[in-house]
């Protein structure tokens, strides 16, 4: 991945995530809120690159922890793991350009998330902070992240789709 692909991705995401903070939590109510991180980390996951995708899942769950207030490496945890979930789903099936697919990957994925939020923190000693979602809140959001998702994946794309700069051919 190219230095100005990276940051360009890197840019992407910060303003989904300012998007997702700031205009989706005022407009949505909390179960039925979309959560277009994961639709990056999704994305992003199905991209072929690991090192810079990696550092890129990790600066968004550093980041959606910090704006979002939840506690210290969770999201991180979470992120990281769908992340190489994903990569290790690549090498199994051939994950193609279909966008249907890509966004039953972001409900799959988020009922996962939901799954993790709810677990972890029993088993990392801080269960009794957490509220455990409840099985129709995890579907509702799910259904919204995927209606949501759509768009938000298109615009991903058009960005993937951009020129990359290519070194010019040295000639004698």
């Amino acid at each position: 991945m190219t230095v100005p692909y990276f940051f360009s991705f890197l840019l992407l995401f910060y303003l989904v995530l300012l998007l997702q903070t700031t205009w989706v939590s005022e407009i949505f109510p909390p179960f039925f809120k979309p959560d277009l991180m994961l639709v990056f980390v999704v994305h992003v996951g199905t991209l072929p690159y690991l090192l810079s995708g990696a550092i890129l899942v990790g600066a968004c769950g550093l980041l959606y922890e910090l704006f979002s207030g939840s506690p210290g490496g969770l999201m991180l945890l979470i992120y990281f793991l769908l992340f190489f979930l994903l990569k290790s789903l690549a090498k199994v099936i051939l994950i193609g350009e279909s966008l249907t697919f890509r966004l039953l990957l972001v409900f799959g994925a988020l009922i996962l998330q939901d799954l993790l939020i709810g677990l972890l923190p029993f088993v990392l000693g801080a269960g009794p902070t957490i509220k455990v979602p409840t099985a129709s809140w995890i579907l509702a959001q799910a259904a919204a992240t995927s209606l949501a998702g759509w768009p938000v994946w298109l615009l991903f794309k058009k960005v993937e789709s951009l020129p990359r700069m290519t070194p010019a051919s040295k000639t004698d």
